[in-house]
């Protein structure tokens, strides 16, 4: 199954602006690192800088006016206000506070929406992507913003090039063994890899954030929120390259193909 490109009417312009929520409170756990893997230095820049710069790139482009959000941690606060200043990331309005969860601090960055100074309408397109993911392209941010003037919620996703078998725990097997056991190999054709940005119309995500708390509905992933309360989900292609900071090899990855740029 392949993943088809966006393809407009050449009388269709998109000149809505773009509001971002930027979570950005991620640990450097898997990293090794004490700090925040926000401010790790590839390349001699931070990532979360990295990723701001990115759509400062697109807003300049095309001249579509960004309007963002990052959610962080209370101690974080102030220095990524720092940064936002040193790189001059002018579309940046609102640094908040986020929750205990991925999910609570994405809730906290919706409830700042309204707080900016040009607040989204019903059906602007809100993106939702991770402050580590910073070698987003130009190309994701526009076929998403696309995506996002279409459908209610899209993602950005790349079919998936591994197999992948679903596992059941050594308890539910035959045998007490050490590992998983395998239940069955899933087709591949029909998985994908999600990333981020993922992208909701304003009205759409504000529904989806208070549903999911008032049911009691948890996930690490925005759009299987909207999944679970049935709203059709539409895969955006993107990059493979679009890859999150998450380990070592991450970012030593990062830091080779912005070598061969």
């Amino acid at each position: 199954m392949q993943i088809q490109k966006i393809t407009l009417p050449s009388s269709f312009e998109l000149r809505r602006p773009l509001y971002l929520i930027v979570p950005a409170a991620g640990l450097g756990t898997r990293m090794g690192i004490s700090d925040s893997k926000q401010f790790l230095k590839i390349n001699g820049v931070p990532v979360l800088a990295r990723t701001l710069l990115a759509f400062s790139g697109y807003q300049e482009k095309t001249g579509i006016s960004i309007h963002a959000v990052i959610v962080t941690t209370e101690e974080n606060i102030s220095r990524v206000r720092e940064l936002v200043e040193e790189y001059q990331i002018s579309f940046v309005e609102k640094i908040v506070k986020g929750g205990a969860t991925r999910q609570d601090s994405v809730a906290c960055g919706i409830a700042a929406l309204p707080m900016l100074e040009i607040p989204p309408q019903e059906s602007d397109p809100v993106f939702i992507h991770d402050g580590a993911r910073c070698m987003v392209d130009q190309e994701t941010i526009a076929s998403c913003y696309a995506g996002g003037h279409i459908y209610d919620v899209c993602v950005a996703a790349t079919p998936c090039k591994n197999t992948i078998k679903m596992a059941i725990s050594s308890e539910e097997g035959k045998e007490k063994v050490k590992h998983p056991l395998v239940n069955k190999t899933l087709d591949r054709d029909t998985l994908f890899e999600v990333q981020t940005p993922q992208v909701f119309k304003y009205k759409i995500l504000r529904e989806v954030s208070k549903r999911a708390e008032d049911l009691g509905i948890t996930a690490t992933d925005d759009t299987a929120l909207a999944e679970a309360l049935g709203i059709e989900v539409h895969l955006i292609p993107c990059s493979y390259g679009n890859i999150k900071i998450t380990t070592p090899e991450d970012a030593a990855i990062a830091e080779y193909m912005l070598s061969r740029s």
